[in-house]
């Protein structure tokens, strides 16, 4: 299965002006809950589905207390995640205050595997169908696409994926 995406329209405030930018993203597919994750671990593994939710309830816990205390949390193969800061910015380091800080976040930085299961996935884009428009309908025009429409279109990405 392929990584769908995609392409949606953005204003951006450049030198010369808003200018109109086209960027790609993701379109998900669905969600796998803890308690399907934990079912799954369970059949394919020697340890119960109750063992198994007790030790990824604790380990939620754990993370956030770690994270609390401004510790990295390492997780192996799965990744790491850290605190993140957005912050206005001052003129200088004694002008700074806490007040300044915007909002504190979470970021995750995946392990190995998932980085390499993310650079060999294939890249779908989502087809994109719009509504024939009222003139061309009325003109009996007998195209079947609309001006603006796209056909799937499937490729592996190249080069750096940025993780």
């Amino acid at each position: 299965m392929a990584i769908t995406f995609k392409v949606e329209e953005q204003m951006l405030r450049t030198a010369r002006g808003a200018q109109k930018f086209c960027f790609a993203r993701a379109v998900n597919n669905g969600e796998t809950t803890i308690e399907q994750l934990q079912k799954l671990i369970a059949k394919i593994s020697a340890v119960s589905e109750g063992d198994v939710r007790s030790v990824l309830m604790t380990l939620t816990q754990l993370v956030a207390l770690e994270l609390g205390q401004g510790r990295i949390v390492s997780l192996g193969d799965l990744g790491r995640i850290r605190v993140g800061l957005r912050s206005k910015a001052s003129d200088s380091k004694e002008g700074f205050r806490s007040q300044d800080i915007k909002r504190v976040r979470v970021v995750f930085v995946p392990g190995m595997l998932i980085r390499e299961a993310l650079q060999t996935a294939s890249l779908k884009r989502q087809e994109v169908k719009l509504k024939k428009s009222l003139t061309s309908e009325a003109e009996g025009s007998g195209s079947s696409k609309s001006k603006g429409e796209t056909s799937a279109e499937e490729h592996k990405p190249s080069g750096h994926t940025g993780l």
